[in-house]
């Protein structure tokens, strides 16, 4: 069986197109277009400064912002960390008391740790049994004094899509500031509109919509407040400092334009994939749990536990047969680190510890599905059979 990649919300492989476009800038010597530093004035300068915009403008387009309001970093942790961190050291908060869903990725558990730490007071707020955050939780949540929320638009693990449109609402109207964390959301949503969903700032990543690493963008609201924390220079609206990352830039933009052609068609497409995936997960496995199945989720993610099986033991199996997938837990020093967000949705630690993630993405196939059903069933009943 050739090789299998099911884990495409860790990453997604490089879309040709996308390689196309940033070889000239890679590549680019003496008198190429890309090479020169886009604060430099002459004519290297300015042609990297035209590309640097043109795809400003394109990640603009895909997520119905104005230019001016995106934002480029080296990836979706600084953009969050900078959503955050950025608006906390602003000085414009209307409190120090911060909301924060439970079942984050570490890219905002850890910032909002961090300001805890500092004296800043945290309210954590867990998810439903099926994963999703209500709006009445984050409502209740809330006090006079509070200055910032952050939930994710969806979740890393389970796909499971969260109301940000309404808590948007409840929170502008309030003047508290919206956080969101949307890199899983990126390509498949049908739609993302921080504006129109009252978003204050958002994170987003090229490697999630198969373009490269190292490159993100945090979308900030015409008029939102925000302190810069790399420092240096006055780049990216003097807000981010450092050169820019032209060849990177370009490859986002280039993923964005992507994925505004291809994304409804593949959306269809992943999904059936997914719900395939499922079926004959199912049929094979007694047992087995699709977490978050009654909840909205985005096409192509798929969250199951397999009672029985440890799922670092199954990644490990799995990997044995050249199956990618991400295990809902990890061991690390011999311990078992559980799922965070399973627990933070009322799963038991043997659950948390029995999940797996399968994410599919471009390169997938109907080819790929029942071979694969078929060797996580073997390695399931290896592991029971122990």
């Amino acid at each position: 069986m050739p090789r299998c990649y099911f884990d495409h919300n860790a990453t997604t492989p490089l879309h040709p197109e996308v390689a196309a476009a940033m070889m000239p800038v890679l590549g680019a010597v003496g008198g190429a277009p890309g090479f020169g530093n886009p604060s430099s004035l002459h004519w290297a300068g300015r042609e990297a400064r035209r590309l640097v915009e043109d795809a400003r403008e394109a990640l603009a387009t895909l997520i119905a912002a104005d230019p001016a309001e995106i934002l480029f970093t080296s990836g979706g942790t600084e953009a969050d960390n900078l959503g955050i961190l950025g608006a906390a050291a602003s000085g414009r908060l209307k409190g120090r008391h911060l909301v924060a869903a439970t079942f984050e990725h570490p890219a905002v558990l850890e910032p909002i740790r961090k300001l805890a730490a500092e004296g800043w007071d945290v309210t954590w707020i867990d998810p439903g049994a099926d994963g999703v955050v209500r709006t009445e939780t984050v409502e209740k949540a809330l006090r006079a004094d509070t200055g910032l929320v952050t939930v994710m638009a969806a979740n890393n693990e389970t796909g499971a899509i969260q109301p940000i449109a309404e808590m948007g609402a409840l929170l502008r109207g309030r003047g508290i500031r919206f956080h969101c964390d949307g890199v899983q959301a990126l390509g498949k949503f049908a739609e993302i509109c921080p504006r129109a969903w009252q978003v204050d700032t958002m994170a987003l990543s090229a490697h999630k919509i198969n373009g490269p690493k190292g490159i993100g963008v945090l979308y900030v609201r015409k008029g939102t407040p925000l302190q810069g924390l790399a420092l240096g220079g006055p780049q990216e609206r003097e807000t981010r400092g450092g050169t820019e990352n032209v060849a990177g830039i370009v490859g986002f933009g280039k993923a964005a334009e992507v994925w505004a052609r291809i994304g409804a068609e593949e959306r269809i497409r992943l999904g059936a994939l997914r719900d395939a995936l499922a079926f004959a997960l199912q049929a094979r496995i007694p047992g087995l749990i699709v977490n978050s199945a009654e909840a909205p989720r985005v096409a192509n993610t798929l969250n199951v536990t397999l009672p029985g099986c440890k799922a670092d033991l199954m990644a490990m199996g799995l990997d044995m047969r050249e199956i990618a997938v991400s295990a809902g837990s990890a061991c690390a020093s011999g311990s078992v680190k559980y799922s965070h967000v399973l627990l933070a949705m009322g799963r038991d630690k043997e659950a948390a510890s029995s999940s797996l993630r399968f994410s599919l993405g471009f390169g997938n196939t109907e080819a790929e599905i029942i071979p694969c059903a078929e060797m996580v069933a073997q390695t399931a009943a290896s592991l029971r059979g122990l």
